[in-house]
């Protein structure tokens, strides 16, 4: 999807239904590396905020990878930022994944996706495997060549076949 805003305007319409199509990913990228869901909705929020200004004096050409990316380096800033006060998931969790997720099976999903996985096995496995990123998209946003971002994928999904199954 592309975009192409002037400095007077910005369809408020159009900002709203890429609100609605990519808040789920934004979200599951934040919680995936914060593991924290308050921080993950301050980044949320950050990066909708960051997209509207953007979105007046530019165009974005990829607007989901753009999401993605800069969702990936405010939750890594937020946690730098915080990580001696990060505990993890707390015991509401699986309630409150609902906002995310409306599928019982893809709430238990996730959140053991959360619970087996470290913080980059994590973003990759729900890159791939609930956003249905490619492995080179994966490979640019986490930063890393093509064959570990493959290796780390089948490792993770090895490693939750393991311990799910």
């Amino acid at each position: 999807m592309c975009l192409e805003q002037s400095e007077e305007s910005i369809n408020i319409t159009e900002f709203k239904k890429l609100f609605d199509e990519n808040k789920k990913y934004v979200f599951a990228i934040a919680l995936s590396i914060l593991r924290d869901f308050e921080l993950a909705e301050d980044v949320l929020q950050e990066v909708y905020i960051k997209l509207f200004q953007q979105m007046k004096y530019q165009e974005i050409s990829n607007v989901k990878a753009w999401l993605i990316t800069v969702s990936r380096t405010k939750a890594l800033d937020q946690y730098r930022k915080k990580k001696r006060e990060i505990t993890g998931l707390d015991s509401d969790y699986f309630e409150r994944l609902e906002c995310i997720l409306e599928d019982p099976l893809e709430k238990l999903v996730l959140s053991k996706y959360l619970e087996l996985l470290d913080q980059e096995e994590r973003q990759i496995v729900i890159m791939k495997g609930i956003m249905g990123m490619k492995h080179r998209e994966i490979a640019n946003i986490v930063d890393i060549p093509l064959g570990t971002a493959i290796w780390k994928y089948n490792a993770a999904i090895k490693k939750l076949r393991k311990n799910i199954g």
